[in-house]
Formats: structure tokens, sequence, C-alpha cells
């Protein structure tokens, strides 16, 4: 207990510092009853929504990942803020080569030099929770060996501990801030964060996500080598290619870029619309282009699931935006468990027509999906609209692929390239429901003979 307490108070003088650096003294005056109240209106969004992301960046990985992860809630951070947090860069200070062969010895518990054939001590990249190393097998194969940085787990316990009390004191000094179900969101970080930390998920989340792709030499995902895999330490297969934001490697090798587009959209939409499981966080650091325009998918961390059930529901809601249908976009969204109790259903409807009218009504190749985004998120936060974090995490990826697939063609379409998807799930459904009605017919037989 005295040993929490003191890593509490060093952790509580480090973020006051990085506070009142950051312009934000005046949150610990109000605190103490001195200063007046700050609200939305009193500040310039995108000023505060930079120091926002300054002093997050500077209080490190949970921080960033809380920085990371507010982005993708439009139904609470305002857009120009969101915007600021999307620039956050995962990014940290080398981990001491001694320090890494420290703990993948006794993760794995053998030397280095018994476990791999060669480990290259300059690491190819370091992020906030882990780095990543080249390295071979005593087999020859190449891989590459993703290693958590020491105590980290112990770290990111006590930002969540004193997150919590923080959210507690936010909820106590502004009654209105309950609304926002601030305990419920830090309870979803903190799982997302715990699963990050889990480096046996992530190979678990790989091979998922690769049996999706049996049979297709197109999209390459990484093996993961369970042998030399644990909690902290991560060995998958070396992916040599180039990422897919060296846009001057990929033109200087003549790839077909139209080509490399279509396909890892094709890739994405399979996972969501079809396997109801998807790369969480597909930006450009996270694919490759290989040889002959294949491309590769790396860092599975963060996932997001579509129970069928999710699915069934999404696509009613696709339905009813592509019929143009304001009140079966409102039922769509009610069944989604969405909207609050104590909405203003006309309100709402006002504004979803709105949006209806504005991207709905023109053709598809007028609509912008990064506008249009914007919009339903504007529409979020201002009706509080309680959006499944799967389907926030949906649209973050959405976009993200919507931004890649217009730098390399600005031409395409993912609602043509997502048809094949829908009529493959409309044939699925409708299988069911056959099955559905023959069991029941079946059921009903055999009752009328007993």
């Amino acid at each position: 207990m005295l040993e929490q307490t003191l890593r509490h108070f060093r952790r509580y003088q480090e973020i006051i510092s990085v506070l009142i650096r950051n312009g934000f003294g005046y949150i610990l005056l109000e605190h103490m009853g001195r200063g007046g109240k700050v609200t939305f209106a009193d500040t310039d969004l995108v000023q505060l929504g930079k120091r926002i992301r300054q002093a997050l960046a500077e209080l490190g990985p949970t921080f960033i990942k809380i920085g990371q992860f507010a982005s993708t809630r439009p139904d609470i951070i305002p857009k120009q803020v969101r915007r600021e947090l999307e620039y956050l860069q995962d990014r940290a200070p080398l981990i001491r080569y001694e320090d890494v062969r420290r703990t993948v010895e006794r993760e794995l518990g053998a030397p280095i030099t018994k476990l791999f054939k060669k480990f290259d001590p300059s690491p190819l990249a370091a992020a906030s929770i882990g780095q990543v190393h080249y390295a071979e097998l005593h087999t020859g194969e190449a891989v590459v060996v993703k290693v958590q940085r020491p105590n980290i787990a112990t770290v990111i316990q006590t930002d969540l501990e004193i997150m919590k009390d923080i959210v507690t004191l936010i909820e106590q000094r502004r009654p209105r801030a309950k609304d926002y179900e601030l305990h419920g969101m830090l309870r979803e970080f903190s799982g997302w964060l715990e699963k990050e930390l889990d480096y046996t998920a992530e190979g678990k989340n790989a091979e998922k996500i690769a049996r999706g792709f049996e049979g297709d030499p197109q999209v390459v995902i990484p093996r993961i080598f369970w042998e030399y895999t644990t909690r902290r330490v991560l060995t998958m297969t070396y992916i040599e290619g180039v990422k897919l934001n060296d846009r001057q490697k990929i033109a200087a090798l003549h790839y077909d870029e139209k080509m490399i587009a279509a396909r890892l959209s094709k890739a994405l939409l399979q996972q969501i619309l079809r396997d109801g499981f998807f790369h969480g966080d597909p930006h450009p650091g996270n694919v490759f282009v290989l040889s002959g325009g294949r491309i590769a998918l790396v860092d599975f961390g963060i996932v997001g699931t579509l129970t069928p059930e999710m699915k069934r529901r999404f696509a009613n809601l696709i339905h009813a935006m592509t019929r143009r249908n304001t009140k079966s976009m409102l039922k769509a969204m009610l069944e989604l468990g969405m909207v609050p109790k104590n909405v203003d259903l006309d309100h709402l409807s006002q504004d979803l027509d709105g949006i209806r009218r504005k991207h709905l009504e023109v053709p598809i190749a007028q609509t912008s999906l990064s506008e249009l985004v914007n919009d339903l998120s504007a529409m979020t936060f201002n009706h509080h609209l309680e959006i499944p974090s799967d389907f926030l995490l949906l649209g973050k990826s959405l976009l993200t692929l919507q931004g890649i697939v217009h730098e390399f063609d600005p031409t395409i379409s993912l609602a043509d390239l997502a048809k094949p998807f829908r009529f493959q799930f409309m044939k699925e459904r409708f299988l069911i429901i056959k099955w559905v009605n023959k069991f029941a017919g079946r059921s009903l037989s055999l009752k009328q003979k007993g």
C-alpha cells in the first residue's frame, strides 16, 4: 500500500508539472476553489486540442493511448480536438539493448544466442509499449521480435489508477460529466490497453485474420512463431516490403497504385463484411507492399469484432441510408441502441434528414466519406448518441482506408467494391431464414404426429 501511494505521489507530481507547462493550471485552481470555470465556449478548440495533444505526448504511453482512443469518440470529443488527437504518434525513446536481451531471455527461458542465430541490437522501430528487432532463427527463417518495455505494465497500471481518481474528481466538480459515462469509457479503454499488453492476444488476432485469407496469394499476414512468443515477447515472420507511406519508393519500383488500392480495400472490406473481424488500425505504417503488388498487414494489437447480429443491424442502417429513408435510418439507429431515452427525436430526425439530403441524394462519386463522417460525428456529439465501440472502430478503419485509397486511386468507389460482399451477406441471410423455416416446419410436423 505504501509503495502504491509513493508511486501515485511521484506520478501526480509529473502530471501536475506537465499540465501547468501546457497551460492547464486553471484546472488545478478550479479544484482548489480559485479561478472561474472554463468551458469549451471560452476557449479556442483548435488551440485547446493542440495543448491537450502536447500534454498527452509528454505524459507518455498511457496518455498517448488515451488520446488515440479519444480520437475515435465523436460522441464526447469535439471535432476540432479530435483532429489534433489524431496526430498523436505512438513514438518513444529507444530501449537499451541490455534491457531487451534481459526481457527476451527471461520470457523465453534461454540465452538469446541459443534462441536466435542472429539478433540485431539496433531496433527496426520503437513505440510506446514495445520495440521491434530483426532476428533470424537457427532454421534460417527471418523474423521480427517485438519486445515490451521494462515495467510498462506497472507504469500503465499506475496511470489507470490515477485516471480513475481524475474521472471521479471531474464528475464531482461537474455533475453533467456523468452523462458521458466516463467511468464506462475508462473501463473500455483499460480493456483495450490490457489486450495490447498481451502479445499472445495479438498473435491470436493475426492468426484469425490470416485464416480469412487462406488461399489468397495477394494478401500476406505474418506467421506467428509460438515457441518464441509470450505475453511480453512476440515473434513473427519478417515482412520484406515497402511501407505504404513510402510513396517515393513505391513509385520507383513501378508498382501499380490502382491495383494496390483495390487489393487493400477488398482485404479490409472482406474482414468487416464477411468475416466480422477486422484490423482496427490500418494506417499506412501497418501496410506493406510486396513484390508483384501483393499487400501485407501487420500489427494486430487493435481489432474490431462484429457479431452476426451486429452485422445484420449495421446492414439495416446501410440499407436505410441507401434507400434515402430518414424514418428507416432513425429506426435502425434505435435498433442499434445508439439513441438515449431523453433525446429529442424530432430534432434528431431533422439532422438526419439534412445529412441524407447533403450526402445521399448526390452521385456516389460526389460523396466525401470524410465529410460524411465529420457530419455524422457532429450529430453524434450534439445528441449524445451512444455508438457501440466496435462501430466507432469500424468508422475509424473505413475513414483511414478512404484516405489511403484517395491518395492511390481517387476514382475508386468503396461502395462498388462492397457490392459482392453485400450480395453474399443477403444470400447468407436468406439461407439462414430458409433453414429456420425448414427447422420450424419439421418441429411442427413432429408435434402433429405426436
